[in-house]
């Protein structure tokens, strides 16, 4: 097991944010991209923060992801649009999908945008929350590279496909579902392979179809399992029908790996979704409804060996607020990488020395 550092998020902003800007990414664009791995660092969900920056850049120097792209509207209604995201970084294309849902909602109860042409976005619950906080419930789904094998399959041919919803309340945190439609996502494998740990069995597969515990063999030619077998493997279909599908875009088979084709264009799709709470119910009302049953939910017996019931979300929602005031503890093989991938870009030695020595 590797040793952690923890950093302030103000400073792993900046620097995130430099190395981007530097490597040709506008600044707004780069501040976008970095505030949603560093949020996702924040929550403690690493296998989605900066640990990304090092694919995302090869990906971007070997001229498959656009740092500038010109982000297009298809087609578009009053209630819907189709935004083609010319292979530009999924945080950037995804920004512009919630501020069409925002602007949107103003004028219809409901909205949806689905997205083509895209990167990877991040941790799904980073766009879901954004339209909680408008008093939209938000729905976010994204398609990626296959990684599970269909039921009786023994090749990966759906991606765990991510999905989040994001409810919001009046007095308690609100409630967050963000998941991949396998066991685990594919980040918590690399997460463990940046600290030098083993993986549990029952997380994924070897290229021979073997179960393993070596997180290499998962990421080289294996495969994840879904969660809950059929039923993960259903959801994650239907996740791929809105998203790509739905689009336009690309899928299954046709979509590039992320890690194993690094000069090959990802082209995966998105699909964004705001309810707009006050067309059913006074929000006031709805989210004092949501308090009054989060309370229900959080007032039961506990089962033996338990000590709190948590609802989804709330666990990474504290762990942001203790990182926020303690800092976020990186892997000192993260650490010691973007302080390389820092260097070679040129950043400024002052961002770089905030980072705690390795």
């Amino acid at each position: 097991m590797t040793e952690s550092h923890a950093i302030q998020a103000s400073d792993l902003l900046e620097l995130t944010a430099g190395i981007l800007h530097k490597n040709g990414l506008p600044e707004p664009d780069a501040r976008i991209v970095a505030d949603s791995l560093v949020d996702a660092d924040l929550r403690g969900v690493s296998s989605h923060g900066v640990l990304r920056m090092e694919t995302y850049l090869q990906r971007l120097n070997n001229r498959v992801m656009n740092p500038t792209p010109e982000l297009k509207t298809v087609s578009e209604t009053p209630a819907t649009a189709v935004l083609d995201g010319d292979n530009g970084f999924g945080q950037v294309v995804s920004q512009r999908a919630v501020d069409i849902l925002l602007a949107k909602t103003n004028d219809t109860p409901l909205a949806a945008v689905s997205v083509r042409n895209s990167n990877h976005f991040g941790a799904a619950a980073y766009w879901a929350a954004q339209l909680a906080e408008h008093d939209l419930i938000g729905i976010t789904v994204s398609n990626v590279e296959p990684l599970m094998p269909a039921p009786g399959g023994a090749e990966a041919r759906i991606g765990n496909n991510p999905l989040s919803v994001v409810v919001p309340s009046l007095t308690h945190r609100p409630i967050v579902v963000d998941m991949a439609t396998s066991v685990v996502p594919l980040g918590k494998i690399l997460n463990a392979k940046s600290k030098g740990e083993a993986i549990p069995e029952g997380w994924g597969v070897d290229s021979n179809g073997q179960p393993t515990t070596v997180p290499d063999e998962v990421i080289n030619g294996g495969s994840l399992f879904p969660v809950g077998g059929p039923k993960g493997y259903g959801l994650a279909i239907i996740v791929e029908v809105l998203s790509a599908l739905l689009s336009g875009g690309e899928f299954g088979t046709d979509i590039h790996s992320m890690y194993q084709e690094l000069e090959s264009p990802n082209r995966i799709s998105h699909f964004f979704m705001a309810i707009k709470v006050s067309a059913f119910l006074d929000p006031q009302i709805f989210k004092a409804s949501v308090d009054r049953y989060i309370n229900q939910i959080k007032s039961s017996a506990l089962a033996p060996g338990s000590d709190a019931i948590h609802m989804p979300g709330e666990i990474e929602l504290r762990a942001k607020d203790k990182n926020t005031h303690d800092g976020i503890s990186l892997p000192a093989s993260v650490t010691e990488g973007l302080m390389a991938l820092a260097r070679q870009a040129g950043v400024s030695e002052d961002l770089i020395n905030n980072l705690p020595a390795a």
